[in-house]
């Protein structure tokens, strides 16, 4: 039996949406790019199109900062990006993966700059794999600051879900959400900013993860002018 051309029509306009190609400037896009004083950094743009409206952000290694204004037209774009009082306006072509872009500090001429396609790899799963070990649960351990005669007592409860790792430190000046953690390839790692005398530091953690063992090496700031120290890390999951 024949199907009739209006049903393979009418098929077709009910394909699901997910399955129409997505914009050839969607994804995550690197480069170098010197700046008019002369500094020269690496930036990284994360864009999505929405039909004509463009949006994403853009880092440069101090931070994230959102694009505005954005806008697609076939395989051109422009957007806008505000920093320190000053609009730098962004235009430019994608071709497969290389995007060519002209970036313009205010009324300043646009300088070229030339981008590839980052490859972001296989997505984090929506939950971690219940056959892969996790670091999740409450963890502790004492170290000796140099110079100390007494040893500091410390624990974290860490919680790894969604490929993303968070918790909590206690120590003798309080609980303090741990921040720039991350568990990968066995490795654990986070920061722990404290307060003294009114000054904000930073204690860096890092170490292999392994059953209920973490090894490794804490770094801690200098104070008062001195050079910061690295001590050894062992920190053992309580059950």
């Amino acid at each position: 039996m024949k199907t009739p051309a209006k049903a393979l029509i009418l098929a077709a306009c009910l394909l699901p949406l997910s399955a129409m190609p997505a914009n050839p400037i969607d994804g995550t896009w690197k480069g170098d790019f010197k700046s008019p004083d002369g500094n020269a950094m690496t930036l990284t743009f994360n864009l999505k199109a929405d039909g004509e409206k463009l949006t994403g952000s853009v880092d440069g290694g101090m931070g994230t900062t959102p694009i505005a204004s954005g806008s697609v037209n076939g395989n051109a774009f422009d957007f806008k990006v505000a920093m320190n009082d000053t609009t730098i306006d962004h235009k430019g072509t994608v071709s497969g993966d290389a995007m060519s872009m002209t970036v313009a500090f205010g009324d300043q001429a646009p300088a070229p700059m030339t981008l590839t396609r980052v490859d972001a790899g296989p997505a984090a799963p929506l939950h971690p794999d219940p056959g892969v070990a996790s670091p999740t649960g409450l963890w502790k351990w004492s170290f000796m600051r140099p110079g100390a005669d007494q040893p500091i007592e410390a624990s974290a409860d860490l919680a790894y879900a969604d490929g993303k790792l968070t918790g909590t430190y206690h120590g003798r000046g309080g609980d303090t959400p741990i921040s720039d953690a991350s568990f990968s390839d066995g490795t654990v790692a986070f920061s722990v900013v404290r307060e003294r005398d009114g000054n904000s530091f930073v204690i860096k953690y890092k170490g292999s993860f392994s059953g209920d063992t973490i090894t490794g090496t804490i770094v801690l700031p200098g104070f008062d002018g001195g050079a910061s120290s690295t001590v050894d890390w062992k920190a053992a999951r309580s059950k």
